[in-house]
């Protein structure tokens, strides 16, 4: 297993049992834009959802964690569905 893919199972399993971790969740971004650079649209849209969480100490309330949390998911989600289109043209 790689380090990303470790670190992104440490996130997701952290995500089920703990407050969320928004430092690693910045870094595992940061991580995959620097992975993605090359392709804009990956780019574009793990910027959006750094933006959602750069200047976050920690979720306002568990509503708006489970929302941090959803969109982390749904980003991640969105990247590879990109990338594996990428990568099969």
């Amino acid at each position: 297993m790689s380090l990303s893919a470790s670190r992104e199972l440490h996130l997701r399993e952290q995500l089920d049992h703990e407050t969320i971790d928004l430092v690693e969740m910045r870094r595992q971004l940061a991580a995959l834009r620097s992975k993605h650079s090359d392709n804009l649209l990956i780019a574009t849209l793990l910027n959006r959802l750094f933006v959602k969480v750069a200047f976050l100490v920690e979720p306002t309330d568990r509503t708006h964690e489970q929302y941090l949390n959803s969109e982390f998911e749904r980003t991640l989600t969105k990247v590879k569905e990109i990338a594996a289109r990428a990568n099969s043209d």
